[in-house]
């Protein structure tokens, strides 16, 4: 501790004093003015020697003090966790920790200007570390990444060394604190990091590994090349986010099956890379990433691709099974000729085991009568060309001698060597047999064993030749049993087969030995009469229909009566070609099935007409529904006591250009033999709806009227209609209490459980459904109450008649009785006398529709009569 100048000023000028009076003064009395002053010094020598004995101690203490903070300063530094050295401007070292030893060796008393840490570090480091501390400015910390010690007798290490300023306090002088920090650890996992990083980026596997979120926590090279993403598209992605949904969604469940087992497996993935037609096939094994605590954190896979190799297998496994299940013989031997192998075939052909020709040349199944040329010629071509291909004769295993086809070929190596011959040996004996079945086939149909359209077609040829020479004339019934779909639907198609073999058996068995009959397909038998006219051929197709009605036994419960349809044309009236004869024979058969079936009908030309015309009218009509050539015309339904409409009946027409306006009855027919119908139908119904829609927004449609509109059994078939007619109606606003949809009575006899399915769904949708032309087949009562409908239209014929016919009055009294009975409404068509109108009003029929009320009009001139409510006149009914 030092001493207060002014107090160190005032003790030496008193010490000066004194010097002075004791050398120039002699000793005085005390009472003397000198002695005086004397006695007045030492007293302030003696306060001031005090005031230094209190200045000495407090620097004792002081001394102790500092004794002390550096005591804990070399304790704290020595107790540092880093290695720590005191460094001057030049990187010598004055100080250093116990913690250096473990650095730069063992602790030395470091002596002033030691150089040990510089001398540790590379040249390049060195420069470093001298910069850093020439350039140091006070109050800031420098940190030197990474450098690089080498001390002898140690593992080289890398450390973070950091420059601190010293308090001044601790280092007047302004020397470093430099701690050192180890990387050598960090240094060493990110030489390991790359290390694997470059290994598994090197690998020709597929490596990557997710967490348990299905996040991607590592991909290497292969793996992103693969699916052809970058790192930065793949990792911290999940699958879904690179790779196929479905393909993700597989992946992940093997993943937490992993996860959740936490055992590995091995199983067989497939991504499809680049759509579905870029399938690759993986085999990956799968297993957990855990934690130094054991807990599964992810999982690791390692996959690789296995597509060509399974495509090769596949090849393989197809090679060795065509091999096996090839029909045809297969010997494969050595250069020698020696056998190696042979195939079941081979076994199947001669006779011989594998077991038995194994081992032996070739020459074992050798013929003794095969000309041994032949063998010279086939080993002079395999030694020049590598195959040879001829026939063969080979002893079986039982003796009997049999010709083969022999191909045989030289299997070499990649440097032309042989290392096989391999023979495919071809049975011509069953190859013969073989080429005269499809002989037999290509000219006899399989299912009845008659000709068939071939043979039939060569026979006609030759006819018309002779015919021809000799002037004759030949005739050609054509026949098509009638519902044979039926008998295939019903009892199914192994019965149809029957009943086509016994009606084959028929007809021949009814003809002459000179005739032919064929089948040309399906259901449908052409029969040729050489020298017949057209009566004769009548006469015969008539005989022959007759003998196919009888009875026959298809195993039912009862007997099946078949019943056919056939034509007849006549050379050389009717065709002088195959084409021509066979064609109009066809129509006049369709004839026969137009006019009611089970008949026989001679072409004539007006039938050719007639076809030309329907084939005409179908490609007008197809032409003319896409360019809205067809109409709507309505016709009133009327409440017969009041004489008002209460709905309308929408009806088809046809406008062609620069042609009368043509009724249903000429063109639906076609249309429907066409398949054009349900285009027409799907028209009809979005024109009614449409022009529906249109009469309720002006106000002109009343609320109780209903629509009718004409519907077939197809429609009912079709699992679509309730939904689209539902469409349709929501699109016109329109309900479906307005709409009724009418069904024929012959349509609906033919009802399966589809189109009572369908009816009732059509009713539970509200719309009202009806019977047409009811009457005119065979209904009961049974029948009826199975159909979900509420109104019963009476056919026209019976109306028309019910005033002259007693039978047709009394029908249409049971119609209505027993319509009545059901809850069913009824509508009666074809009122065209207020007679007929007043007798069907005594019976207690609802409503009618007919001449007497109006003809079926356009939209326009049926309100402008109707829409007024005015009721028919002399009916007496009030206006509405």
């Amino acid at each position: 501790m030092t001493s207060d100048p002014p107090r160190q000023q005032r003790l030496d000028l008193l010490k000066l004093k004194a010097q002075r009076l004791a050398e120039s003064e002699p000793a005085l009395p005390a009472d003397t003015g000198p002695a005086r002053a004397q006695q007045d010094l030492l007293e302030d020598l003696r306060v001031h020697q005090l005031e230094l004995e209190v200045q000495n101690e407090e620097l004792r203490r002081a001394q102790q003090e500092a004794e002390s903070s550096r005591a804990r300063y070399r304790s704290i530094f020595d107790q540092l966790p880093l290695p720590a050295l005191v460094l001057d401007a030049r990187g010598r070292v004055e100080q250093g920790n116990a913690r250096v030893a473990a650095l730069l060796g063992p602790t030395p008393p470091y002596t002033p200007m030691d150089n040990r840490l510089v001398e540790h570090l590379g040249r390049e480091d060195r420069a470093r570390l001298h910069v850093a501390l020439r350039d140091f400015v006070p109050g800031q910390n420098v940190v030197l990444e990474r450098l690089s010690l080498a001390v002898p007798g140690k593992p080289p290490a890398v450390v973070d060394a950091h420059l601190i300023q010293l308090a001044p306090d601790m280092h007047p002088d302004t020397r470093l604190l430099l701690l050192l920090v180890d990387r050598s650890a960090e240094v060493l996992r990110d030489r390991e990091r790359s290390f694997f990083s470059a290994m598994l980026d090197s690998s020709d596997s597929l490596i990557y590994a997710a967490d348990t979120d299905g996040l991607m926590l590592l991909a290497n090279r292969a793996w992103l090349q693969f699916l052809g993403h970058s790192a930065t598209q793949v990792i911290g992605h999940r699958r879904e986010d690179f790779m196929p949904l479905r393909d993700a969604a597989l992946h992940n469940r093997s993943d937490q099956a992993v996860l959740l087992s936490g055992e590995p497996v091995t199983l067989e993935e497939v991504v499809h890379i680049g759509g579905l037609h870029g399938k690759v096939e993986l085999l990956t094994r799968k297993f957990a990433l855990r934690d130094t605590e054991g807990q599964i954190y992810g999982i690791g896979a390692v996959a690789t691709d296995i597509t060509e190799l399974k495509a090769r297998h596949s090849q393989a496994r197809l090679s060795e099974s065509v091999f096996l299940m090839a029909s045809e013989a297969i010997i494969v031997t050595d250069p020698d000729a020696r056998i190696e192998r042979v195939n079941p075939a081979f076994t199947a052909q001669s006779g011989f085991s594998a077991q038995a020709v194994t081992g032996h040349l070739a020459s074992v199944i050798k013929s003794p009568v095969q000309d041994s040329q032949v063998y010279e010629e086939m080993w002079k071509a395999l030694l020049r060309v590598g195959r040879w291909a001829g026939e063969l004769m080979n002893r079986a295993a039982d003796g009997r001698d049999y010709a083969v086809w022999n191909s045989i070929s030289a299997i070499r190596n990649d440097q032309g060597k042989v290392l096989h011959y391999m023979a495919i040996q071809t049975d011509l004996s069953a190859l013969q047999a073989a080429q005269t079945e499809v002989q037999r086939l290509a000219l006899y149909d399989s299912l009845t064993g008659l000709p068939n359209r071939a043979l039939f077609g060569d026979r006609i040829r030759q006819q018309i030749e002779h015919a021809q020479r000799h002037g004759e004339s030949f005739a050609i019934i054509f026949a098509d049993l009638d519902h044979f779909k039926e008998v295939n639907d019903t009892l199914g198609h192994a019965v149809g087969d029957r009943l086509l073999q016994q009606v084959a058996q028929r007809l021949c068995d009814s003809l002459r030995s000179e005739d032919t009959v064929a089948r040309m397909g399906g259901d449908e038998f052409v029969v040729l009469l050489p020298g017949a006219d057209a009566p004769t051929g009548q006469m015969v197709a008539e005989k022959l229909l007759a003998t196919l009605c009888t009875s026959l036994d298809l195993g039912m419960a009862t007997p099946y009566r078949p019943m056919a349809s056939a034509g007849v044309a006549v050379f050389p009236q009717d065709g002088t070609d195959i084409d021509m004869l066979l064609r109009n024979a066809d129509i006049a058969m369709y004839r026969s099935k137009q006019e009611g079936r089970n008949r026989v009908t001679r072409f004539h030309a007006q039938m050719s007409l007639d076809n030309a015309n329907a084939f005409a009218i179908q490609t007008a009509l197809a032409v003319g529904i896409d360019h809205q050539e067809l109409r709507l015309h309505y016709q009133p339904q009327i409440d017969l006591r009041s004489g008002r409409m209460v709905g309308v009946e929408a009806l088809v027409r046809w406008q062609r250009e620069g042609l009368p306006l043509a009724l249903p009855a000429e063109f639906l027919p076609t249309a429907e033999r066409c398949g054009l119908t349900r285009a027409m139908d799907h028209w009809v119904l979005n024109e009614a709806l449409r022009q529906l829609s249109l009469w309720q927004q002006s106000g002109l449609w009343q609320p109780h009227w209903r629509m009718a509109l004409n519907r077939t059994t197809r429609d009912l078939r079709n699992p679509g209609l309730v939904s689209d007619l539902q469409a349709m109606l929501q699109a016109h606003g329109v309900a479906t209490s307005a709409l009724e949809l009418e069904i024929t009575e012959g349509a609906l006899l033919e009802h399966s459980h589809e189109v009572i399915q369908r009816l009732n769904e059509l009713r539970q949708l509200g719309v009202t459904l009806a019977i047409d032309d009811f009457g005119t087949n065979y209904s009961n009562l049974a029948y009826l109450r199975r159909l979900p409908v509420q109104v019963i239209k009476i056919d026209r014929s019976f109306v028309s008649g019910m005033l002259s016919s007693d039978s047709d009055r009394v029908l249409v009294e049971t119609i209505v009785a027993m319509a009545h009975k059901l809850g069913h409404t009824l509508v009666a068509e074809g009122v065209e006398t207020q007679g007929q109108c007043d007798a069907l009003l005594a019976l207690g029929c609802e409503t009618g529709q007919g001449f007497l009320f109006g003809h079926a009009v356009p939209a326009e001139e049926l309100m402008a009569r109707w829409a007024t409510g005015q009721a028919l006149p002399g009916s007496g009914g009030a206006l509405v």
